[in-house]
């Protein structure tokens, strides 16, 4: 009888450890595996979302970018995979826009509607594809924990490209947000001048403690700490590595931070962290009505007039300094 009871405990805690690595595995696999869309896949995954109804005036803003025959640009990030971005160059441009998109998208869809009022506004954009993204290469999505380096690398590219004479603004979507956020503590260009981030989370690891509580309605533990496992061991990064709030606590930079109210993928109270922690000059926007990502839809006219104010007003600066 005892030896019986030894086997069914050995039993049981073999089950366990076995339903505890799928768990794992599967977490890490659907929160941090790069998953390329085929066209077709994308174009059904839009229409079902939450940007169909503008589907249309999408299309024809990404085709007007490709019109003007962007230049394609690649860098070597520090971990060595192979960056790229469209780079589009306004005639006596004022600014430049480094423009990172969000978690499994890509910068020309999620920057669609802005791309043209930017440019016609004087301010050349660099839109990247983020490392596990689009044309750029890498396995594994790192949050903006790795992501932070590469906006750091792009941002020096552009300083050298442009002569160090042309300001630089770091503006991010969802997760391209908390990547501009976590860059803004490390050691950036002179020419860098702002950040500008909609729908930015406070940290991966809260972003993914929500999502498995809210989202997908699974216990945060054992979930989380073995996703988080899996990001150590595999992809070589930790969900605490690195932090929107604590960087900019530690950044001089002047922040516009956008989110709407009615937000659930990322809630609004952590775009609060972030503005109450942010160090610099900082202004606030707050969208009642809107989903994520959706600010600028809801309330564009309100957006458009605070994000090119935002840009003029850095751009005196820099040239008066």
């Amino acid at each position: 009888m005892k030896h019986k009871g030894i086997k069914t405990a050995l039993a049981g805690a073999g089950a366990l450890a076995a339903g505890l690595s799928a768990v794992a595995v599967a977490g890490f696999r659907t929160a941090v595996v790069r998953r390329d869309l085929t066209p077709e896949q994308e174009r059904q995954h839009l229409e079902r979302g939450s940007w169909r109804d503008c589907l249309e005036e999408i299309d024809r803003e990404m085709a007007w970018f490709r019109a003007q025959k962007p230049e394609e640009l690649t860098i070597r990030s520090r971990d060595g995979l192979k960056l790229c971005g469209s780079y589009l160059e306004a005639p006596d441009a004022k600014a430049c826009m480094l423009l990172c998109h969000g978690y499994r998208s890509r910068g020309g869809l999620d920057f669609a509607l802005v791309l043209r009022t930017l440019y016609e506004h004087g301010c050349s954009v660099l839109v990247i594809d983020q490392r596990a993204h689009g044309r750029s290469e890498g396995k594994y999505i790192a949050y903006g924990v790795l992501e932070r380096y590469d906006c750091q690398q792009w941002a020096w590219f552009l300083h050298a490209k442009l002569g160090g004479r042309v300001p630089i603004f770091l503006e991010g979507m969802s997760m391209g947000a908390s990547t501009v956020m976590m860059a803004a503590e490390l050691a950036l260009p002179p020419s860098v001048v702002g950040i500008i981030a909609d729908c930015g989370y406070n940290s991966p690891w809260e972003e993914l403690r929500h999502c498995i509580k809210y989202r997908y309605h699974l216990p945060v533990f054992p979930v989380l700490p073995l996703t988080e496992l899996m990001c150590r061991l595999v992809a070589g990064y930790s969900l605490k590595g690195a932090s929107a709030a604590a960087s900019l606590a530690n950044s001089p930079l002047p922040l516009l931070i956008i989110h709407g109210m009615d937000d659930d993928f990322v809630p609004a109270t952590m775009t609060a962290e972030n503005y109450a922690a942010a160090a610099g000059e900082k202004r606030q926007i707050l969208v009642p009505g809107a989903r994520h990502a959706l600010s600028y839809l809801v309330d564009r006219e309100r957006l458009e007039k605070e994000l090119l104010d935002f840009i003029d007003s850095h751009v005196e600066q820099f040239h008066g300094a």
